[in-house]
């Protein structure tokens, strides 16, 4: 299934919007090696900076960021780019707090609770792709 995957990203771009330095390197190691662009952004603004210049094949954004949250930031493409919304996976760290649990469910999201493992990446991704 991984390796399936894999195959699978050829071509693809990604955006991480992700502040924590491990999550983005431990990201960047494993799957930039398959994809055509992976971007980063440190924060909101700077995601969402990303997101008006391209339409990503698959958004991995992190829930607690500065300057603008993930959940704000999930706002503003449901506002101006609503066809990405399928395309975009939530990693957190407070997968487990009742406000996360009901914008997960709501958004219709799928969740990466930190720390996930290497094949829960591969799994998120591969529904998308």
């Amino acid at each position: 299934m991984v390796m399936t995957t894999k195959i699978r990203l050829a071509g693809k771009s990604v955006l991480l919007a992700e502040d924590e330095s491990i999550v983005v390197d431990v990201i960047r190691e494993v799957v930039a090696p398959f994809v055509l662009t992976l971007d980063v952004a440190n924060d909101g603004p700077d995601a969402l900076a990303c997101i008006m210049r391209r339409d990503y094949d698959i958004l991995l954004l992190d829930l607690k960021m500065p300057r603008m949250n993930g959940l704000k930031l999930f706002d503003y493409i449901r506002d101006i780019k609503p066809h990405l919304l399928d395309r975009i996976i939530i990693v957190t760290g407070d997968a487990e707090s009742e406000h996360v649990k009901t914008f997960i469910k709501t958004s219709g999201c799928q969740c990466l609770a930190k720390p996930f493992k290497i094949k829960e990446l591969f799994d998120a991704i591969s529904s998308i792709t």
